[in-house]
């Protein structure tokens, strides 16, 4: 605030505060007469009249409007009630057209409901019929991979997952020669050490020729100059040649005739059987011919024509004499296949087999008994339990006997009393075509682990150890198990009716013939394989390929006689042509002969 004001400020001032007061006593001189004029009651008097009026005028207003108001209570009730029957007929109506159109919507709800279920079934139909006929193009798909499947694992046949011999292997395949050896990661050929096989030259009483040879001056020149003088230093170079001559031996028979002196009758020296033909091919010529035949299986027309080249046309019998040869050898050889039998049932391990031959386009069976020394053959034409016991082994063997096979399910037959082994390398084969088939990598690790077992059974076996220990044969078990159940498990999940029913077979296989397949495992000394049997059977095979078929059971039987001699003769260190000799001279070798300790029943 400033200190001081001017004066015309002032002068404002007091001019407001004189207005103010001024203004007040006015309205006190008003108010001071207004109380006078109560005080007197001339005011009220007229303010009662007034209000009396009033009064009265609102009275007579109320009594007006309470009239109006009954009068319009009246109306309003008439009104009301019209109204009410209105609306209640409004409502019926309206119920009813409510009703209606319920009734309609419900109609309409149940059309479309119809036609909803209409297209969901129709659309459900049509649903199922696609579904069915992918489900058809599925497993037709499926058919065709499982098919296409089965031709690829055909193709991808060989001899490591099949019994197919290699030649049968297709054109532009590579032929797979199986092979179970293991590399010693050494080059092939003579190993450091090794002592080298070489001809030994003969003793001096058995060279026929000497032959000198020496340096002609007038041929000869010297490598180095060109010299033709030569001087001899007194040494020689001795080289010795071994070679085969064929000689033709003729033997003229002369058999000198009597006269009885009591009687007058012509007598002679009665011939030998084999010399009743005025000329005739001696022993050693039908040995040899029966062994062409036999072991070479060499075609009978093909058998005089080898025999005239190597006796410059001297010897050269007919086919059909070459064709008689068999029968006429296997009539000599009874006695010996009876004790050949006879030995086989005193075996502790014998193995078996069979293979298909033809007679006449038919299949016939040539099958094989025997051992490392013996061999022991026999012709059919069925291949079945009769026939087994047609040969009277199977059935004549104790339970002391050992026999190995290929799991032939009728040695199991209640008329045996031997006891089972099992070939392992057919169940390999078997595992390994399984695994190419189906692409389970659990029959490989099957077939992995049978290998390696035989690999360490050689190995230990070779040590001198003769079977393995409880803890490993226990561990092989538990493995195998393990193995076999993942591989049906796997089958559960990719189930193939082209080749998942071989893989089964295979894991029940080995189920069901377990201590069959494995006894080796407990004793070195039994075979782990029947390799023996397929490689005595292999020549019938190549036989059925040269001569395509035998003419009869017969002849059969004659093939299986000759070859139950000379192998088991050719097993045992004896010649087979000297042994073939000795039989088409009537001699033939005898068991007693080739064993010292067999002793004739």
């Amino acid at each position: 605030m400033p200190e001081f004001t001017t004066h015309l400020e002032k002068t404002t001032m007091i001019n407001a505060a004189f207005l103010h007061d001024s203004s007040l006593q006015y309205r006190i001189k008003a108010l001071e007469k207004e109380l006078n004029s109560f005080k007197t009651e001339d005011k009220y008097v007229k303010m009662k009249e007034a209000h009396r009026k009033e009064t009265d005028a609102l009275r007579r207003e109320i009594e007006r409007l309470k009239r109006e108001l009954a009068q319009a209570h009246r109306e309003t009730k008439d009104v009301r009630d019209k109204w009410f029957a209105t609306c209640d007929d409004i409502i019926r109506e309206e119920d009813k057209n409510a009703r209606k159109a319920l009734e309609q919507i419900l109609k309409l709800k149940q059309k479309c409901f119809d036609a909803d279920m209409r297209r969901h079934d129709e659309k459900t139909a049509l649903v199922n019929e696609y579904e069915e006929k992918l489900a058809e193009k599925d497993k037709v798909i499926t058919e065709l991979k499982n098919r296409l499947a089965h031709a690829e694992a055909l193709l991808g046949r060989d001899g490591t997952n099949t019994g197919m011999p290699t030649g049968q292997t297709p054109p532009g395949k590579k032929k797979v020669i199986p092979n179970s050896r293991r590399s010693t990661g050494r080059k092939k050929g003579g190993q450091p050490g090794h002592t080298q096989h070489v001809m030994e030259p003969p003793a001096e009483d058995q060279i026929d020729d000497t032959v000198s040879h020496e340096v002609d001056p007038a041929a000869e020149e010297c490598p180095n100059c060109g010299g033709s003088t030569f001087l001899y230093t007194g040494r020689t170079e001795v080289k010795y040649e071994t070679d085969v001559e064929i000689k033709v031996h003729r033997t003229k028979h002369i058999y000198y005739v009597y006269e009885c002196a009591d009687c007058g009758t012509l007598v002679s020296l009665a011939a030998d059987p084999k010399l009743m033909g005025k000329c005739h091919y001696g022993p050693n010529v039908q040995a040899i011919a029966v062994s062409l035949m036999n072991t070479t299986n060499a075609a009978i027309n093909k058998i005089p024509l080898f025999l005239s080249a190597v006796t410059n046309g001297q010897v050269r019998p007919s086919e059909g004499y070459v064709a008689k040869l068999p029968k006429k050898a296997s009539k000599k050889l009874a006695s010996f296949k009876k004790d050949l039998r006879l030995l086989i049932l005193t075996r502790r391990i014998l193995y078996w087999d069979d293979t298909v031959i033809s007679i006449l386009a038919k299949q016939a069976y040539l099958r094989f008994y025997g051992d490392e020394q013996i061999s022991y053959y026999t012709a059919h034409e069925h291949k079945d339990l009769p026939g087994l016991l047609e040969d009277r082994i199977l059935n004549y063997l104790t339970e002391e006997t050992y026999v190995m096979h290929d799991h032939n399910t009728v040695n199991y037959n209640e008329a045996f009393h031997f006891k089972n082994l099992e070939c392992c390398q057919h169940v390999e084969r078997d595992l390994q075509k399984s695994a190419d088939d189906t692409k389970h990598e659990e029959m490989s690790m099957v077939k992995s682990l049978i290998s390696e077992a035989i690999k360490d059974r050689n190995d230990l076996a070779a040590g001198g150890t003769r079977s393995f220990s409880p803890e490993r044969i226990a561990g092989f078990d538990a493995r195998m198990e393990e193995l076999l159940c993942a591989a049906e498990a796997r089958i559960r999940l990719d189930y193939n009716p082209y080749n998942s029913r071989f893989e089964e077979n295979v894991i029940k296989r080995l189920r069901k013939y377990h201590d069959n397949f494995f006894a080796w495992m407990s004793d070195f000394s039994l075979p782990h394989t029947n390799n023996l049997s397929e490689r005595e059977l292999r020549g019938a095979k190549t036989k059925k390929k040269v001569s395509g078929q035998f003419e009869s059971i017969q002849y059969a039987g004659y093939y299986s006689d000759i070859l139950t001699y000379t192998r088991t003769c050719r097993k045992n260190g004896i010649n087979e042509i000297y042994a073939l000799s000795r039989l088409m001279e009537g001699n033939p070798v005898t068991v007693g002969e080739i064993f010292p300790e067999f002793r004739k029943i």
